[in-house]
């Protein structure tokens, strides 16, 4: 019996036709050896939806498929997974996030199989973690995952203390377009992986008086050493992808580019889609880019 944070859920056996529904999952399994049957993806394109299959998971599923042997079953988007394509697979078993199982959906996907539904909201995905190794039967795995991130984290703590010290102020925003919405992004895998390697994250909440974005007008005002963009791309048409598209709207308008972090060569851009993933395998791509950045600051 599985106790996890859509309910209880009874697995008989060891599953092994497994549905991950969403990126989260699917790096979580990884991370644990298992790969899925089927599998339900972010950001599908129309050409990606015709598939039957991920039949090319190294191009098609970012971050994720060059961990992938086999070919799962397209599910179509994790928003709305296909609860046919998922039914003929005939799962032993359905792991999915909280926000999929809401109005009346986790009953649906629990007549087609047994699921068990995990939330990140509770101290991110070593809480979820914990949930699907069980489920899955994995405990080795799960110390060796533990331990291995860890000692990731260590030794990069200790490479970076230089730079900690030196610059310890770090702003961590989002967007997709800068003229049209900029977030903060504190309470996050990154900005929990940033407090691990003792920098302080820049307190945003006295400048937004309840506003849950901040104005281009309001950054200059929250003072930083670094600051670290997480990044999507908005725009339908456009030759750059996320923070490369990102990166060069910040250069172009003077507000930002004359910022300090900036005149001072330190800001820095991420991938936004390492913030959908954002599991164990995740959280070590963001580290290595972390690493990749702020070690020439030592």
């Amino acid at each position: 019996m599985i106790a996890h944070d859509a309910g209880q859920t009874e697995i008989c056996g060891q599953p092994f036709t497994i549905v991950a529904l969403s990126p989260y999952i699917l790096d979580m399994m990884l991370a644990l050896g298992v790969e899925p049957a089927g599998y339900a993806a972010a950001d599908v394109t129309k050409d990606m939806l015709q598939r039957p299959k991920f039949d090319n998971p190294k191009q098609q599923i970012p971050y994720l498929g060059n961990r992938l042997t086999g070919q799962p079953v397209n599910l179509g988007d994790r928003h709305s997974p296909s609860l046919e394509a998922i039914a003929q697979l005939q799962p032993d078993l359905i792991l999915g996030e909280g926000w999929q199982g809401t109005q009346g959906k986790y009953g649906l996907l629990s007549k087609i199989a047994p699921t068990v539904l995990v939330d990140d909201s509770k101290d991110g995905w070593q809480h979820s973690v914990e949930i699907v190794s069980k489920t899955l039967d994995k405990p080795k795995q799960l110390q060796q995952i533990k331990a291995d991130y860890e000692a990731k984290v260590s030794a990069a703590r200790a490479q970076l203390a230089s730079a900690a010290s030196k610059y310890p102020r770090v702003l961590l925003i989002s967007s997709g377009s800068l003229s049209q919405a900029i977030y903060p992004y504190n309470d996050t895998v990154f900005s929990r992986l940033l407090e691990q390697l003792t920098f302080q994250l820049v307190d945003t909440k006295s400048v937004l008086s309840n506003n849950p974005t901040i104005s281009l007008e309001i950054l200059p005002q929250l003072e930083s050493d670094i600051t670290i963009v997480v990044a999507w791309n908005d725009a339908e048409k456009s030759d750059a992808q996320g923070w490369e598209k990102i990166q060069q709207e910040w250069n172009s308008v003077p507000i930002l580019s004359q910022m300090p972090a900036s005149q001072a060569e330190r800001v820095f851009f991420l991938d936004a889609r390492l913030s959908t993933i954002r599991g164990p395998v995740a959280a070590a791509a963001i580290l290595e880019s972390y690493l990749s950045f702020l070690t020439p600051l030592n």
